[in-house]
């Protein structure tokens, strides 16, 4: 005999569906979370957490890229245009054209030489190009890079003989003389972009020395040229903003009053921009007195900021974000 089983038939059309409350009290709580303001939410838009992280870390790399290349960055705002967004932007060096002296790397560095100039003596890095018998060396490497917007310039040089003449002639753009008294002369060409001068920068007496390696450096950008010699600057002027283009490579040395002695590790820089956040039109960020300057060891330049910097992120005229921009990084937020 079988056994009956218990009917289900009731307990079924129970769960088959909602009932008439469970359906109000869905609604109810639909409605509450449809009624939260906008305001509330984007209060904590991860958007503008994202830009505010976005800002540190661009900052951040910015100390990077000066501790690299061991020249200043700056940070600005750019204002919107026509082709893109209003946003940050860095400018840096990059290394755009190098002589080692090696010979290795003779051919990839594009060096050409004339009278009795070689590579191949001792160096301050390894081999080095000598200049001690006269004739030039001309470095063509990949090409011309752009340096209108600033450029900087590295060389090592060793001085056997107290005597002066022409160190590097680079067509349209600048030229480096030794003179005997120890004194670098740089005649740089700059201009508003439709006329150039002639900007001479001089070093003091006895600025180079003989029988021993040195360093000469020098920076142009932002309306500024600088020269330092081991590290040390010792002349600065203003120039107008814009750099004239150079029409062929750099020469070093002269064939008729060339400058006499080794050089080692001649290294140019260009300055270029590279883009940050895009700051959207409702987002203000202060200070207005950006650019932000980092010096070549990557902490806020002292001679421009002689305190900390705080940034505050504004959305509408309400903070959604505050940190301080201090000599050596970021700090703690406000």
């Amino acid at each position: 005999m079988l056994a009956m089983l218990p009917s289900c038939s009731s307990s079924r059309s129970r769960s088959a569906g909602f009932t008439l409350l469970e359906l109000i009290i869905v609604m109810v709580v639909l409605g509450v979370v449809a009624g939260i303001s906008v305001a509330g939410i984007d209060r904590f838009d991860p958007g503008n957490r994202g830009l505010r992280a976005s800002i540190e870390t661009f900052l951040e790399g910015s100390r990077d890229r000066a501790r690299i290349s061991g020249h200043p960055v700056s940070v600005k705002q750019i204002p919107a245009t026509a082709e893109q967004d209003r946003r940050l932007m860095r400018f840096v060096y990059r290394r755009a054209l190098e002589a080692s002296f090696e010979p290795t790397y003779q051919l990839r560095e594009g060096l050409q030489y004339t009278g009795s100039a070689a590579i191949g003596a001792t160096g301050r890095f390894g081999s080095c190009a000598d200049l001690r018998e006269g004739g030039t060396i001309t470095v063509e490497g990949r090409g011309m890079p752009d340096l209108t917007k600033g450029f900087g310039l590295d060389l090592d040089l060793f001085s056997e003989l107290g005597t002066g003449g022409d160190l590097l002639g680079w067509d349209g753009f600048l030229n480096l003389e030794i003179r005997r008294s120890g004194v670098v002369a740089a005649t740089l060409r700059a201009g508003d972009g439709e006329f150039f001068q002639d900007m001479l920068l001089e070093s003091p007496a006895d600025s180079l020395k003989i029988n021993q390696w040195q360093h000469l450096k020098l920076v142009a950008a932002e309306q500024s040229f600088a020269m330092s010699i081991n590290g040390q600057e010792v002349a600065r002027m203003e120039i107008p903003p814009i750099l004239q283009a150079p029409r062929s490579a750099p020469i070093l040395g002269n064939d008729d009053k060339g400058w006499v002695g080794l050089l080692d590790e001649f290294t140019v820089w260009a300055r270029v921009a590279e883009a940050g956040p895009e700051v959207p039109e409702n987002i203000e960020i202060l200070p207005v007195g950006l650019p932000l300057l980092f010096d070549r060891n990557g902490m806020l330049d002292a001679a421009v900021h002689p305190t900390s910097v705080p940034v505050v992120v504004l959305e509408l005229d309400e903070e959604i974000g505050t940190f301080v921009v201090g000599r050596f990084t970021q700090e703690a937020s406000l």
